[in-house]
């Protein structure tokens, strides 16, 4: 006896690797003719995604609403619609089997129910895997073939070029010269940072807008496409707890041909970039850095910029004078505060740093040392380790049970641990609170300012700027003329 179909789920799938755009269509109309012909009542499912992704929107829509029993059947065009991926086919297939559903297509109804259509469905399922890997192998030979050629199949180009439709090449375009300047500056000496900072304070434009950056400039740096090559491949996409994770493929994974196109900078000059970044990238880091005693402290009075350093012909360390440039009107005005040399701001700034220093110190002998009673609140809590402890082990007796699947015991269970970790957390807090009190706290931090005071000149520059950055929000620098102007904005000690 035939099972009565009053209402179906329609699910059509469109891969991305499909060139074809009316894929979706013919798959839609195809199904829905077979509807109507049959008296069907339908509900459409319609999407674009791979056939080795699980959690596809309309897919899983369409599940849940199986689990609910709305459907008598599901319409597709081919088994593999669902899925290639063989895990994720048996998945679907034990969703549809326990909620009563057939699947239908235009050429043949399954049952998975019976011993012989879940056989075939097994079987084409492996068939449609072999066939999906065929599919990525054409794939990739064609890319391959179509880069041999010349043709460019990235999905823009990037900053220097333009992209020729009738050619299919990529063509030098306007902004090449930005890019050939930018190789040739990296290559006499200046940095990312200078390279993005000159750029910047220069105005220079780009057909796209290029905010300049230094990992934007390092990024134009290292692309192999502006010495004529094109490389494709270098990273995939995956899917890692429902979000898409950029990786970097595997050399062999990529795809290089090259002379593709004109190169806006000799194979000399790309290669020499590349040693020379090496080559920066081996030093230590307290080098790279370059990291000063105020370094990212020094705020500009009047624009609000935070002020770089310099070293004078005279090797004297300088403040730099502020860089910023606003528009007025049909010319563009610098901003008005003067750098000075770093010693005359030390003075200035060790006064005013000393004088807090003595606040504070006042303060701590004027505070009365308290005791803290957490003895109640660590017993409440460690009694709730115990429960969570108990409730643990509740869980893993009950998944042998029966009474949990793997996945619910692993949830619960990993929820409990959570809450203990940071109960745990709370206790250790507690615990240390009763032995350190408000004047022990603010004698530790007193003891490293007195520190700075007293051999910050013999620190290393560094180590100066941690406790700096420790204490100070930041400095207010102002300096018209020959009068300089200090606020220092503390932190919270609290």
């Amino acid at each position: 006896m035939e099972r009565e179909i009053k209402k179906v789920a329609v699910y059509v799938r469109k891969s991305r690797e499909e060139e074809t755009e009316d894929t979706l269509n013919r798959q839609q109309s195809v199904l829905i003719d077979l509807c109507e012909k049959n008296q069907w009542e339908y509900e459409l499912f319609k999407e674009v995604g791979s056939s080795q992704e699980y959690d596809r929107p309309q897919l899983q829509e369409m599940l849940e609403n199986i689990r609910a029993f709305m459907y008598d059947g599901i319409v597709i065009a081919d088994l593999d619609r669902l899925s290639r991926n063989t895990v994720h086919f048996g998945q679907i297939k034990e969703i549809i089997v326990n909620s009563g559903v057939i699947t239908i297509t235009p050429s043949k109804t399954y049952d998975f129910s019976k011993d012989d259509d879940d056989f075939i469905s097994d079987v084409q399922s492996v068939l449609s895997k072999q066939e999906y890997k065929t599919i990525k192998r054409r794939l990739v030979r064609g890319t391959r073939q179509s880069a041999k050629d010349g043709n460019w199949l990235g999905k823009k180009a990037p900053i220097g070029y333009k992209y020729n439709r009738e050619t299919k090449r990529l063509e030098p375009s306007e902004d090449a010269h930005v890019i050939q300047r930018m190789f040739q500056e990296y290559i006499g000496g200046k940095s990312t940072k200078d390279i993005a900072y000159e750029f910047d304070l220069e105005g220079v434009t780009t057909s796209v807008g290029m905010i300049w950056t230094p990992a934007g400039v390092t990024r134009m740096l290292s692309n192999i496409v502006y010495a004529g090559h094109s490389l494709y491949g270098r990273t995939t996409q995956k899917k890692v707890n429902g979000k898409r994770v950029v990786e970097k493929t595997r050399e062999e994974e990529q795809i290089l041909v090259e002379n593709t196109h004109e190169a806006l900078v000799s194979q000399e000059d790309y290669d020499e970039v590349q040693r020379i970044k090496k080559q920066r990238n081996s030093r230590p880091v307290p080098l790279k850095l370059g990291k000063h005693k105020f370094s990212g402290l020094i705020r500009c009075g009047i624009c609000g910029r935070i002020h770089s350093f310099q070293t004078s012909k005279y090797k004297r360390k300088r403040i730099s004078s502020c860089q910023t440039r606003n528009y007025n009107g049909d010319k563009y005005v610098v901003c008005s505060n003067k750098g000075a040399n770093v010693s005359e701001f030390e003075k200035l700034f060790y006064a005013h740093f000393k004088k807090y220093v003595d606040q504070i110190e006042e303060y701590v002998h004027l505070i009365e040392p308290k005791e803290t009673n957490n003895e109640g609140e660590i017993q409440r809590k460690e009694t709730q380790v115990k429960k969570l402890n108990q409730d643990i082990k509740r869980v893993q007796q009950g998944f042998l049970m029966e009474i949990f699947t793997e996945e619910e015991a692993h949830e619960q269970i990993k929820g409990f641990k959570s809450k203990i970790e940071e109960l745990e957390n709370d206790i250790e807090r507690l615990k240390e609170q009763e032995s350190f009190n408000e004047q022990d706290f603010l004698k530790e931090k007193l003891d490293r300012m007195k520190l700075f005071l007293t051999n910050g000149d013999d620190m290393e520059e560094r180590e100066a700027n941690m406790i700096l950055q420790e204490f100070v929000e930041t400095i207010i620098y102002t300096k018209t003329d020959n009068e300089m102007e200090l606020n220092i904005v503390m932190k919270d000690l609290s």
